[in-house]
Formats: C-alpha cells, sequence, structure tokens
C-alpha cells in the first residue's frame, strides 16, 4: 500500500461520552492527528490523506465551527508543521481552501515542501466530493476543453499528480465516505473501525496495511 486515506471521525461524540464538551473532543482529535504525524516517517506508506474539515461541518453551530478550524489552524503552525519539517514530510491541502477564514491563507502557504521523493500528508480541508467535482468542471469549462477524457478530469482534481488512495480507513463506527474524495476512492478498498478518532493507535494502521496486504485487486478484472 502507498497511499491510505483517513476520515478522523468521533471526536465530539468521543467527549460527549465522557462528560466533556464537544470542543474538548475536537482538541483531543488534533492531539491524535500530531501523533499520526509523528508516526508516519515510521509506516510504510508514501502518502496520506487526512478528512480534517468538511464542506458539510458549516451546518455544524457557528461556535463549534470556528473552535475546530482554530484548533486546526494552532496545531498546524505549532505542532505539526514542526515534525513535517525534522522528518522531510511535505503537507500539501486540498478541498476550497480559499474559502477558509482569512489567518487560514498564510498558514497554508507557509506549510513545508520537500522534493519529489519525500513522503506526503495531504490534508483535505473544507473539503467536499460534491464541491471538488464542481471546481473541476469550472477549470476545464475555464480552458475552453471540448473533449472530455479521464486524465482531463483527474488533471483538474484537488489531487492531482497523487496516486488515488489505495484504502479508506473510517474510524468512529459509522460505514460511508461521507462526500470524501468520491472519484478518487473508485477502487480504494475500505475499511470501518469502532474507535473514535482521539483513540487513534499506529497499532490501527499497521493492522489495516496488514490486512489490505491479503486483498487480491482485480480492478475490473478476473482472477489469473
Amino acid at each position: 500500500m502507498k497511499h491510505l486515506a483517513v476520515i478522523m471521525d468521533g471526536n465530539g461524540r468521543y467527549a460527549e461520552q465522557r462528560g466533556l464538551e464537544r470542543k474538548q473532543g475536537h482538541f483531543m482529535g488534533a492531539e491524535a492527528f500530531v501523533t499520526l504525524v509523528r508516526d508516519f516517517p515510521l509506516l510504510p506508506l508514501e502518502i496520506i490523506t487526512v478528512y480534517a474539515f468538511s464542506t458539510e461541518n458549516y451546518k455544524r453551530p457557528k461556535d463549534e465551527v470556528n473552535s475546530i478550524l482554530k484548533i486546526i489552524a494552532t496545531f498546524l503552525e505549532n505542532k505539526v508543521y514542526k515534525i513535517a519539517r525534522e522528518n522531510n514530510v511535505t503537507v500539501k491541502f486540498i478541498g476550497d481552501i480559499y474559502s477558509l477564514p482569512e489567518y487560514f491563507h498564510k498558514i497554508i502557504v507557509s506549510a513545508p515542501v520537500f522534493d519529489s521523493d519525500s513522503k506526503i500528508i495531504v490534508i483535505a480541508l473544507n473539503y467536499g466530493g460534491l464541491d471538488e467535482v464542481c471546481r473541476a468542471v469550472n477549470k476545464i469549462q475555464a480552458k475552453k476543453i471540448n473533449f472530455i477524457t479521464e486524465e482531463i478530469i483527474k488533471d483538474n482534481l484537488d489531487t492531482c499528480g497523487l496516486p488515488f488512495p489505495d484504502a479508506v480507513l473510517r474510524y468512529g463506527g459509522e460505514k460511508r465516505l461521507s462526500n470524501f474524495l468520491p472519484l478518487q476512492t473508485i477502487y480504494s478498498e475500505l475499511f470501518f473501525i469502532n474507535k473514535f478518532w482521539p483513540e487513534y493507535d499506529k497499532s490501527d494502521i499497521l493492522f489495516i496495511i496488514e490486512q489490505f496486504g491479503k486483498i487480491k485487486r482485480k480492478f475490473g478484472g478476473l482472477n489469473d
């Protein structure tokens, strides 16, 4: 497996079940992400894409939305980037990042970037799969391309230049993709775990990698 996508779900529910405020769950979820970033250089993966904040998350109460975004910004600046730089890990963003609060723009452009051989963490921020498709179509129209191929669509997605995920791992007990990389996951193997994201442990990913290795992937073809 080269590329694993992770849906970091269950932060709020993790807090509620422990009698805590939901924002505390988001804080603990951010801490879990820092642990993942720290683990990443030792994992047999080249790319990890995480679902940090979706376009649908704006439907939540304004106070919770503001809290989530500020926690993400703080952890990126103060912890994630530092670990990434120390380990030569490139950080990329996908999503409608230009619609994020202004304070995010400086944070995003200052993300560490290394050579093409570096490991990559992709953060889906203000991301929605349908929104990505709409933005891709608008890019194609602006280029006045008349005949659209699969490659043209791929080249105008947020993930242009990246391989599609080999697998998706969702925390939190739900069994759906929730508008996460709908085109890129057409042949991804799907794994679901009942643990909430703040309970993340490196062994979770190592187990998924092991299980993935047992799957014979045919991509629509026949068995040998």
